[in-house]
């Protein structure tokens, strides 16, 4: 095992050394070479670093990749040049570590291993007496397995739009910080890393791998190499042209090279805009396909199933209604779902708060105890409430014969918990990044009315103490009290009093934002205090920009996802609730007719009559695959509702997963014995 990690490194696995043996090492690379000796290693630290990282990235890093590699060395494929291009720059583009052979081996492979036990289960059911597939289960299979194995084909094309979205959504950041940058230091390279370092998504690891190609003499000049990088980004016509103006500024003279910088922003930021009107209306019609693959055509087909499966008991069975509402549909509403959110246009990032030290490790929540703060799993709570009542439901379910009653508490068992689970995880979370979030909004008008006072020729003490009481209760307040006192009580300077590891203001406010923005302020400051406060203004000027455009692209997507919203918090679960009372009623009827008529016997027409009281299946069955399809959708829908408003955001995605779990599973509660309760003593009235 280590012989194969040892030659799959290539003697890149080193032992972990101390900061002592660094530096010896450092000073022993010194030395002049023999002329027999290997070449020395003078690389810095952070270089082997970020090599040695580069090489972990040849193990597989996702089970898909292992799949990949995996089934080329068991059948490999050969593609045609025009998917083998395609695989190969949705390979690239997302730094996957396969190759398009693999890719299609592991589709043909999965549809022949398909194929294999399929035929097999045939087999077993003709002439054995073990249970077996019937032909018709057969093609089942088939349907559902070639469209998955058509997915794992096109997977790496997929990933490669979900990747430009991720990566996208940091543009509108990497353009800011490199603006503000170059406002002070006409420099493309340092402004390229110092985005890189304050930017947190893959789009960061992008710029430093670029930036290492540089100095590894891949590209022989920075124009090289970011003429070669916006190659793969050249559908985003205004990140080129935006990045193509700041580097063009550097040619400039001064003035002009300022409101170049200044044209760079708006035209991201007009595009964005743009992108986001255009978006909006494309999802018109995407909308009223989900609504009706949802919600309408289910509750038609699952209205109609009881009478339709009396007449046809020998072709449509429970089964049949399981398998079509809780996993073709479900999985026709992911393919669908997934690729109109492909087409979704970069505009924002997300904040991020992984360096927060308030915030719970993955997977726990926070709770406050005498003793201090204790992180629970998420889990347990989650675990305990769902295993007790869906132990109470399976109870009740079996030895009632299918009642409805106990099938319902067994369906709440799940969705609390996995709501419960969802909720935990993210409530802390999300309430840490709307508190970051509505702070960074406030800096922008702070720094604003600073770069006023300070433009003016007040010294930078003056100006934040003057600043700090002007500002009102502004959040961002304290931040500016906490360098007031730190400046005036405790001596230090302008740098140290947002900066000192002990007592700097930015130890209580965590946001990378006002961090990267304060560190501008602080270097400009140093070449006069006129020159900081014009930065300042500048800075001001492109923050209300950008929250301008997000409050825009906002208001441009609000009526979808509010609809949306409504859909999966009200409507759907509503509904189904009622289609679960309007199928027991009818089942009910059914059932009672039938015992009613058993005794009428008047030749074939006794036969017609003795199938009203073969109901296929009854209350509680049909409410299990109502309450899964439930379940399932509110899932899906809030994919697709944080996928439109947010992007890839784990936490949005998964606190809205819960909400909408918890609170639909109410609503369904209530819509279902609420209209039983008034419809089904009338039912039982007429039937009487």
């Amino acid at each position: 095992m280590f012989d194969w990690l040892k030659k799959l490194f290539r003697g890149h696995i080193t032992k972990k050394k101390t900061l002592k043996e660094e530096i010896l090492e450092q000073y022993q690379t010194v030395s002049m070479p023999t002329a027999t000796a290997e070449k020395p290693d003078i690389s810095s630290l952070q270089y082997r670093i970020f090599k040695e990282e580069e090489t972990w990235k040849t193990l597989p890093r996702t089970t898909y990749e292992k799949l990949c590699n995996k089934a080329e060395k068991i059948l490999r494929i050969e593609p045609d040049e025009k998917s083998r291009a395609k695989l190969q720059k949705s390979i690239d583009f997302c730094h996957l570590n396969i190759t398009p052979e693999g890719v299609v081996s592991l589709s043909i492979l999965i549809v022949l291993f398909s194929t294999m036990i399929t035929f097999f289960f045939i087999l077993l059911g003709m002439f054995t007496p073990l249970p077996g597939i019937s032909p018709g289960n057969a093609i089942l299979v088939f349907l559902i397995v070639l469209p998955f194995a058509y997915y794992m084909y096109l997977y790496p094309v997929h990933l490669e739009k979900r990747f430009r979205i991720k990566a996208g959504s940091e543009i509108v950041m990497l353009v800011l910080y490199m603006s503000i940058y170059m406002r002070n230091s006409p420099n493309m390279e340092s402004a390229l890393s110092f985005a890189a370092k304050n930017l947190s998504g893959p789009l960061s690891y992008d710029i430093r791998k670029l930036l290492w190609d540089i100095e590894v003499g891949k590209y022989n000049s920075i124009d090289e190499a970011l003429t070669d990088y916006l190659e793969k980004w050249k559908d985003d016509k205004d990140f080129v042209e935006a990045m193509q103006i700041l580097s063009t500024s550097l040619t400039q003279t001064e003035n002009r090279r300022i409101n170049m910088l200044d044209e760079a922003i708006n035209v991201i930021l007009d595009g964005t805009r743009e992108k986001a009107r255009e978006y909006n209306l494309s999802l018109k019609m995407p909308v009223m396909m989900i609504h009706a693959l949802g919600v309408l055509l289910p509750i038609m087909g699952m209205v109609m199933f009881p009478v339709v499966a009396i007449f046809l008991s020998d072709v449509i069975k429970p089964m049949a209604l399981f398998v079509g509402y809780d996993i073709v549909l479900p999985l026709l509403l992911f393919f669908f779902i997934t690729n109109t959110l492909e087409m979704r246009p970069v505009t924002f990032s997300n904040i991020n708060i992984s360096s927060n030290p308030n915030l719970p490790p993955k997977g726990k929540f926070a709770l406050s105890t005498k003793d201090g703060v204790l992180f629970v799993p998420a889990w347990i709570p989650a675990l305990v409430l769902g295993t007790v009542l869906c132990f109470m439901g399976i109870v009740g379910f079996t030895t009632s014969g299918g009642e409805l009653g106990p099938s319902v508490v067994l369906i709440s068992g799940v969705a609390v918990a996995l709501g419960i689970y969802y909720y935990l995880i993210s409530f802390q979370a999300i309430k840490i990044r709307n508190e970051i979030k509505q702070m960074e909004k406030e800096f922008s008008e702070a720094l604003f009315q600073l770069a006023n006072r300070t433009a003016s020729g007040l010294p930078t003490e003056v100006a934040v103490e003057r600043s700090a009481k002007s500002i009102g209760s502004l959040q961002i307040q304290k931040m500016f009290k906490i360098v007031v006192n730190n400046m005036k009580k405790m001596g230090m300077t302008f740098e140290q009093a947002f900066f000192d590891k002990n007592h700097g203001a930015l130890r209580y406010f965590h946001s990378d934002l006002i961090r990267s923005i304060i560190k501008v302020v602080v270097d400009s400051s140093k070449k006069g205090v006129q020159i900081a406060g014009l930065s300042m203004l500048a800075i001001s000027r492109y923050l209300r920009g950008i929250y301008r455009t997000d409050r825009e692209v906002s208001t441009e997507l609000n009526d979808v996802v509010s609809s949306l919203k409504f859909q999966i918090f009200f409507l759907t679960p509503f509904i189904c609730g009622i289609v679960v009372t309007m199928a027991t009623i009818i089942i009910n009827i059914l059932a009672t007719l039938g015992e009613q008529i058993q005794n009428i016997q008047t030749g074939g027409f006794g036969t017609v009559l003795d199938m009203w009281g073969n109901v296929p299946i009854t209350p509680g069955a049909f409410q299990l695959i109502v309450g899964i399809y439930f379940i399932e959708t509110a899932v899906l829908l809030s994919m697709f509702i944080n996928g439109i408003e947010n992007g890839e955001d784990d936490i949005s995605r998964h606190n809205l997963m819960g909400k909408s779990l918890l609170v639909g599973l109410l609503i369904y509660i209530i819509a279902l014995f609420g209209t039983l309760s008034i419809f089904g003593p009338l039912t039982y009235m007429i039937i009487s």
